[in-house]
């Protein structure tokens, strides 16, 4: 599939679909050191929930045999999952640290105002402030992660300049907060993003991409990923003590057939004389 930012060459992420999938509840299991522990400092913005490694720390290594891939099981960690699926340790620290800005925006959606600033984004959107602030979290994040080298928004479609580099480094296009503009009536909304190997977000396919995600906000968090590496749909559970474990996997994922799909979102886009009661 070759449309939409949150499809991927081995899953996609859709409404209203049925899939073949393994789901169990696990025990948390303990908390595994991340990257290099001794010079891990916090971003002023996360808090304590981003950890974040200077450059010079960093090593870049290139996937090779990527088709070999360690079975990963329910109840990993995000980061035993990503070191068993991916040999890409610069793709495996990006997909954790927008993990990490996920868990902190899944915070704020609970929290934060709802309100409109006061302008519209280039698609005619109006923005609002909880839009702007997991926007302003998922670029940092990004910055920090050292391997994001091009990004773009729904509310930044520019392409800005992350700092990663372009050889081993990665781009990403996402939406901030998919639905924010039903934040109060308490649905589920959402954080979705593509990441393309190199520096190019134009003329560039879904079935290009190295990974594609999601994060859905509602009862309960969730981390989606899809990764060219590694085959099926993973979705991870964030727990309340801070961690992220692997709850489910899908092995395909399709429509039914005469598959009816409903979007809570749609009632705006209905007249005044075609309200629905």
């Amino acid at each position: 599939m070759e449309t939409g930012i949150a499809c991927c060459a081995h899953g996609a992420f859709l409404p209203g679909v049925s899939s073949q999938h393994s789901k169990a509840l696990v025990s948390p299991p303990p908390i595994s050191p991340s990257f290099n522990s001794r010079s891990l400092k916090s971003s002023s913005l996360f808090g304590e929930s981003l950890r974040w490694a200077p450059r010079s720390s960093l090593k870049l290594t290139k996937a090779k045999n990527s088709s070999h891939v360690t079975r990963c099981e329910i109840g990993d960690s995000l980061e035993e999952f990503l070191t068993k699926a991916t040999p890409d340790k610069g793709l495996i620290r990006l997909l954790i640290c927008m993990g990490e800005a996920i868990r902190t925006i899944a915070f704020k959606v609970r929290t934060a105002s709802c309100g409109g600033t006061q302008c519209v984004n280039s698609f005619g959107d109006e923005q609002l402030a909880v839009d702007m602030l997991a926007n302003k979290l998922l670029f940092e994040a990004l910055e920090y992660s050292h391997f994001c080298k091009n990004a773009c928004s729904e509310e930044v479609p520019e392409l800005q300049d992350m700092g990663g580099p372009v050889e081993g480094g990665f781009s990403v296009a996402f939406d901030p907060l998919d639905g924010s503009s039903i934040v109060d009536t308490n649905f589920s909304v959402g954080t979705i993003f593509g990441v393309w190997p190199g520096e190019k977000l134009t003329g560039v396919r879904g079935r290009d991409q190295v990974a594609a995600a999601m994060g859905v906000y509602g009862p309960r968090t969730t981390y989606i990923l899809a990764l060219k590496d590694a085959p099926g749909t993973h979705e991870f559970l964030l727990l309340d003590e801070g961690l992220i474990l692997h709850y489910a996997y899908f092995s395909s994922i399709s429509y039914r057939s005469r598959q009816k799909a409903f979007l809570s979102s749609y009632t705006f886009l209905c007249s005044k004389k075609q309200r629905i009661t």
